[in-house]
């Protein structure tokens, strides 16, 4: 069922619901969005549910699903996850399962919703993310909605027979609403 709980021009953002799954599984298990993840392994239908179960249960995460609103289609999944509420500070996470999604600005405006979404509405005090730092576009898009580049992890992962650097980024959310004002 279609019902928005964050809306935008392009996209809105879903809670997720049963019927997600079988995107999530394909998504999930499609090779180049698995590349793109750093994912290794195959993903069943209850592996997929398992996983979604995890992150609310243990990561405590908010999570939706992306629509693309001009085609009322589900194409990716985005989350605040690991939240230390002391701190006022979450982990953000995206991915566009849906390769057709790739390219149009449709995960830059669900980002900028769930960045907003969580300054906002949550009273964060900071949002984090690492992201592969040959991904030139992810970093851009980040960049642009204000995080900093605030450290590399040196070769914290592996694929393809190498290993890749990630950077840290993080967001505050004066930062965020001085620029937003």
């Amino acid at each position: 069922m279609y019902t928005p709980f964050l809306t935008g021009k392009n996209v809105d953002l879903c809670p997720l619901d049963a019927p997600d799954l079988d995107l999530l599984k394909k998504g999930y298990n499609d090779p180049d969005v698995r590349d793109a993840m750093f994912m290794y392994f195959p993903l069943n239908e209850k592996e997929v549910e398992q996983k979604i179960e995890n992150m609310a249960k243990y990561e405590h995460a908010v999570q939706m699903m992306i629509v693309n609103k001009a085609e009322k289609k589900n194409v990716g999944h985005i989350a605040l996850v690991r939240p230390d509420w002391v701190s006022r500070m979450m982990t953000f996470y995206i991915v566009l399962l849906d390769k057709s999604a790739w390219g149009k600005g449709l995960g830059s405006e669900a980002t900028a919703m769930m960045v907003d979404y969580g300054f906002r509405m949550l009273n964060l005090n900071r949002i984090q993310l690492h992201v592969n730092a040959e991904n030139e576009a992810a970093k851009a898009v980040y960049l642009k909605i204000g995080f900093r580049h605030e450290g590399t992890l040196r070769q914290a992962m592996y694929k393809n027979g190498r290993y890749y650097d990630f950077w840290l980024m993080g967001l505050l959310a004066d930062d965020y609403l001085k620029r937003s004002s």
